[in-house]
């Protein structure tokens, strides 16, 4: 009897440390994941998503730097926090014929060119 008590008592404390593990386990979450998918989506060609990933609009070390794309891509989504996938495709689509700081070139030529679309900083 004793040796059941200390079986059950084992499985107990198991199963209660897998139950604190998994609800502890630390997860990546990003604040607006459709954007990096639609973004994958709407130019699959591109190898810049996979070598910048959301360096293609946030250069710098955090996310609220944001780069003269990002900022043209912002002006058609019309709220902050858009979820829309048809405006978030317009968006980016009205973005690519927006002028880059590059004089005569805009920031679908640089997105076709599978090159990060520069900033007047740069």
């Amino acid at each position: 009897m004793r040796k059941l008590m200390n079986v059950k008592t084992a499985l107990l404390f198991g199963l209660a440390i897998a139950g604190l593990s998994l609800i502890s386990s630390v997860k990546e979450v990003e604040a607006r994941p459709n954007f990096k998918k639609i973004w994958a989506e709407t130019y699959p060609d591109s190898k810049m998503l996979v070598a910048k990933k959301c360096g293609v609009c946030h250069p710098g070390k955090t996310k609220k730097e944001k780069n003269d794309y990002a900022k043209a891509v912002g002006k058609g989504l019309g709220k902050r926090k858009q979820t829309d996938k048809k405006i978030i495709i317009k968006a980016l689509k009205d973005a690519e014929s927006m002028p880059s700081p590059v004089e005569g070139k805009t920031f679908g030529d640089f997105i076709k060119a599978d090159e990060q679309p520069p900033s007047k900083a740069e």
